[in-house]
């Protein structure tokens, strides 16, 4: 099965979540591309809300940093031989002539900002996968895992689900409940976010290539939606992220 991958290159995350991947099906990934769009004002604004501006900046310089250097994960790609595609638009034709020119099977999309289309949607032989942080059909929308933290529920979902033209919708093929302590920050949820996605897409693309995928209703009537958090709520998570750092402070150390 040849896999082609969606991706955003940040320094933070991802890399650590394809790694095994690759060492799983690296003879069957054949490209990746990076659409255009993920980082906007409105992301920005939101990420110096919940960060504050000083571990924005500290962020920002790091991305800028790495982008000079040719991206991380760009990177990952290219030490393995794997062309990447810088693309402006998923759904352009000169991309879709792209992927049936590397015989596309599967197409996995992580944090794609584009919304993909009819004909992109329906090239693949397997179609498009695609990892979202929520408890599908529940937390569609963006930041699920803020908004699961901020709502006290026991847990977040990472699930992996089959791609129609409706966003977070279709058929739900893997997912896994991710614990939520007290003490935990974006900070400590967002890489076992990624882990936890690694290892449901290593099933996924299994259950795939084997032929024994196993779907499940996304169903759009049991559906919560959430959108970017309002200033109050980013307050409660900075009051949050304060209480956690006191307790962690307020640790015994080792020989005290």
């Amino acid at each position: 099965m040849r896999i082609f991958f969606l991706l955003v290159d940040e320094p933070f995350y991802t890399s650590a979540c394809i790694e095994p991947l690759f060492e799983r099906f690296g003879s069957s990934i054949v490209g990746a591309a990076f659409p255009a769009g993920f980082f906007d004002w409105k992301r920005l604004r939101t990420t110096i809300a919940l960060y504050g501006p000083i571990v924005t900046a500290v962020r920002v310089a790091r991305m800028a940093v790495a982008s000079a250097r040719g991206g991380v994960v760009h990177r990952q790609f290219a030490a393995r031989g794997i062309r990447v595609h810088d693309v402006g638009d998923v759904n352009a034709p000169a991309f879709l002539d792209t992927l049936r020119t590397l015989r596309v099977d599967l197409v996995v999309s992580i944090n794609t900002p584009q919304r993909l289309k009819a004909p992109i949607l329906t090239l693949p032989a397997h179609g498009c996968m695609n990892v979202h942080f929520g408890m599908l059909p529940r937390y569609r929308g963006l930041l699920p895992i803020f908004h699961a933290m901020m709502n006290g529920e026991p847990s977040f979902g990472v699930t992996v689900h089959l791609m129609d033209e409706k966003l977070d919708n279709g058929d739900i093929v893997a997912q896994r409940a991710v614990p939520i302590r007290e003490s935990d920050t974006l900070d400590t949820l967002y890489p076992k976010a990624f882990a936890t996605a690694s290892a449901l897409l290593a099933e996924a693309i299994e259950a795939c290539a084997s032929g024994s995928l196993v779907r499940r209703p996304n169903p759009e009537a049991e559906k919560t939606y959430f959108s970017y958090p309002s200033a109050e709520r980013i307050k409660e998570y900075r009051r949050r992220v304060h209480a956690s750092l006191v307790r962690t402070d307020a640790m015994p150390r080792d020989g005290a």
